[in-house]
């Protein structure tokens, strides 16, 4: 009976451990535009889930006008569920060339996760722009520490 028991708990821990992150995940499209030629579309989003040990994060998505937004497959940063985005924007520029502005956290620990951005995707080449100045942000933390 006791091994039943415990048998019983593992299958429920796995399964339960295996569901789909899609599932779970409280999306909410802020921003989604298509591309000039209809065959692409643009988003930002916030996403937030993960329990008790939770995250909350933006980012960008881009994906065939075909497809569903998968929050997991985005276009800023290293890690895909931390933070260190926010008021993102999208903007197509042509039928092969988007736009993506947005604020970045600026403190240390964020250095290496904001550096990846995908330059290119699905054969749309991705250009960048960075609208807080990183110098104030600095400044501020520096200011902050006296």
């Amino acid at each position: 009976m006791k091994i039943k028991h415990i048998l019983i708990t593992i299958a429920v821990i796995i399964l339960v451990g295996c569901s789909s992150y899609k599932n779970t995940d409280d999306v909410k499209v802020l921003s989604e535009k298509s591309s000039p030629n209809g065959q692409f579309i643009a988003s930002s989003f916030t996403c937030s889930g993960g329990g008790a040990a939770g995250y909350v994060y933006s980012n960008a998505n881009l994906r065939r006008a075909e497809e569903e937004l998968d929050q997991r497959n985005g276009l800023l940063g290293m890690n895909k569920t931390w933070g260190g985005f926010n008021d993102i924007e999208v903007r197509w520029i042509d039928d092969s060339n988007l736009e993506i502005s947005y604020k970045q956290n600026n403190s240390p620990a964020y250095q290496e996760h904001n550096s990846v951005r995908v330059s290119s995707k699905l054969g749309i080449n991705i250009r960048y722009v960075v609208t807080n100045e990183a110098k104030l942000v600095t400044e501020k933390l520096k200011a902050e520490e006296k």
